[in-house]
């Protein structure tokens, strides 16, 4: 079997991390439970990460490459409530995709214990805030949506798509988070911008 590169070893590391912790919670994760499931030595792990802080990072980084790809795929809709629509539903259809990264987001207890941790998910989060209250800005600009925060709008946007999800995993993913996007994105354009 041909050498793993680097790169290839870090991402079979972070995925099974990611198994591990989905399927029996962040304090199952340990170097020696990874080593295992991965087939390598402890110390082999260690030439890969610094510690479990270093991998959840690694994980982290991962979702922050998905706000890429977010900002790409907006860039390509030119008018706001497009954007919007594609905001909520991205996000749907990626963890759909990435089910196991609904253990991480979920996690608090992961973030709780460690600075460099939760600076890095507020990062992710505000930088989300932003682009929503963004899309949220042009639409008011178009439409004049009266005496509503563009702040607060994108809160309620993202905190309903935090609870969908979160209902999902609960329900052990037994329905389609896409088909409930498009519920939940239907219902925003009629309550918030009557559409």
């Amino acid at each position: 079997m041909p050498r793993l590169t680097t790169e290839q070893r870090q991402k079979e590391i972070i995925d099974e991390a990611l198994n591990i912790i989905h399927e029996c919670g962040y304090g199952s994760l340990s170097i020696r439970e990874l080593a295992i499931r991965v087939k390598i030595s402890e110390p082999a792990i260690y030439r890969h990460f610094l510690n479990k802080e270093d991998i959840i990072l690694g994980i982290l980084s991962r979702i922050s490459a998905f706000d890429q790809i977010l900002a790409d795929s907006l860039h390509n809709k030119k008018m706001p409530l497009d954007k919007l629509d594609e905001f909520i539903m991205f996000h749907f259809r990626f963890l759909e995709k990435n089910r196991t990264l609904t253990s991480v987001i979920f996690a608090e207890d992961i973030f709780t214990q460690s600075k460099i941790l939760k600076e890095k998910l507020m990062k992710i989060i505000s930088y989300r805030q932003r682009l929503l209250v963004e899309i949220i800005e042009e639409i008011k600009n178009q439409d004049s949506v009266k005496g509503l925060s563009s702040q607060e709008l994108s809160k309620i946007i993202l905190g309903f798509i935090r609870i969908t999800v979160l209902e999902w995993k609960l329900s052990d993913f037994s329905f389609s988070l896409i088909d409930k996007g498009e519920s939940i994105k239907n219902t925003f354009e009629k309550l918030i911008f009557n559409k």
